[in-house]
């Protein structure tokens, strides 16, 4: 799948479901999409989705764990990097999507930087094993700006990014201003994109959270509390969401509209099959729209002539795991990736050495709201002191680009 941009989101009405989901619908995002060439709309994409799933479901050997059935396919998706006579740079999590493009880009020559963003000695210890297993070398940072000015990026995006690691991002791409390697001669390899194909799976947490929120959504809880009353209830003030909105990122700020903005989601409830409809509930709005997206407004506002090459979003191999016969997820323990698991046991002892990973933690900026911010929430009465650290965050970066483009709200 490939990508265009079109112009800077002025529309209030996708700009209120940013703020309060930290996305908004496929259909709707700057970000628009083609697949074989053509442009391609979200029923569309639905329509591949459910494909997959249920050519599988009643599969005996859903189990069985390949890999050698699809590696040659990204192999040939991954070549195409040469097309653009740029210098590839991955974004390098040490995860597993990001360490089976770094073992496939050292595997086939592709001569690549490594970008890394850690949090302690931990992590780098966890990194600069894996590091030497492939072979390579990392350029780290700690998520602090030292180059790149946020004020002046935040000026050029063209839609808003809430996602959690946005700023993280921006981290790593500080890395290419403090080594003097220009943008435009760069092109970013960014590992998301195969949780919708390969088996969008919830956490036992997320499964938790569903269940409670059933049961309060059915008996109207959320009628009891204000959306200002629900913020102040940070995290726990998730469970009075819907249960269908379980698979979205929690702690996001609440407005008047914001039930009525959600419901368009309660469509997927008609699949049983909770791994298909968190597919296409997270797996085409939040994946497409936030997590994949933060990466590409802001590598464009760095230098429209650079972009982000996503080797996992390849259409053959996203076509071929679309009629594959074979699971690549064990439900029953929450596991999904099974072939790129096995892929990384055998070649890098991964699960030995990444065993001790942290959850992904995101990176705060130090920032004070202005008098325009301030009167921005008041208009749309949100009480910035009862918001919790990434509420207000959430809301720092989405009123700057309100008043960077005087958006009104009437």
């Amino acid at each position: 799948m490939e990508y265009t941009l079109n112009n800077k989101v002025i529309d209030y009405r996708i700009l209120s479901e940013i703020l309060q989901n930290r996305f908004t619908k496929f259909d709707d995002s700057v970000v628009r999409w083609t697949f074989k060439g053509n442009e391609i709309n979200s029923k569309e994409l639905e329509s591949k989705i459910i494909n997959n799933y249920q050519r599988k479901k009643n599969k005996i050997n859903s189990l069985k764990v390949i890999y050698s059935d699809w590696i040659e396919i990204f192999d040939t998706g991954l070549k195409k990097l040469k097309n653009f006579n740029k210098q590839p740079i991955l974004f390098f999590s040490g995860g597993k999507d990001s360490t089976f493009i770094a073992s496939r880009l050292v595997q086939n020559n592709i001569q690549a930087l490594y970008y890394s963003f850690v949090k302690n000695k931990s992590e780098k210890k966890i990194l600069d094993e894996l590091a030497k297993k492939l072979g390579i070398n990392i350029f780290y940072t700690n998520g602090q700006l030292e180059y790149l000015n946020l004020e002046e990026i935040l000026s050029k995006i063209k839609e808003p990014v809430l996602d959690p690691a946005g700023l993280s991002v921006l981290s790593l791409l500080d890395i290419s201003k403090k080594n003097k390697i220009n943008f435009e001669d760069s092109i970013f390899l960014d590992g998301m994109g195969n949780d919708f194909y390969m088996g969008h799976l919830p956490s036992k947490q997320e499964l938790r959270k569903s269940f409670f929120q059933r049961i309060f959504f059915k008996i109207h809880m959320h009628e009891l509390f204000s959306t200002n009353a629900q913020n102040l209830f940070g995290k726990f003030g998730d469970l009075f969401r819907p249960d269908y909105a379980a698979h979205f990122p929690g702690s996001t700020i609440k407005l008047n509209d914001y039930y009525d903005n959600i419901n368009f989601y309660k469509k997927y409830q008609i699949y049983d099959d909770i791994i298909l409809r968190r597919a296409l509930q997270r797996g085409i709005h939040y994946d497409f729209c936030s997590a994949i997206a933060k990466s590409i407004i802001y590598v464009d506002a760095c230098s429209e002539k650079s972009g982000v090459f996503f080797p996992f979003l390849n259409d053959d191999l996203i076509e071929f795991y679309e009629f594959r016969e074979v699971y690549d997820f064990d439900y029953s323990n929450l596991i999904n990736k099974l072939s790129i698991r096995k892929y990384l046991n055998e070649n890098l002892n991964f699960d030995k050495i990444s065993s001790k990973k942290g959850i992904f933690q995101p990176t705060y900026p130090s920032y004070n709201f202005s008098n325009l911010q301030k009167k921005l929430a008041k208009k749309i009465n949100i009480r910035l002191k009862y918001l919790n650290k990434a509420q207000k965050l959430d809301f720092y970066l989405w009123s700057k680009y309100i008043i960077n483009n005087d958006i009104g709200l009437d």
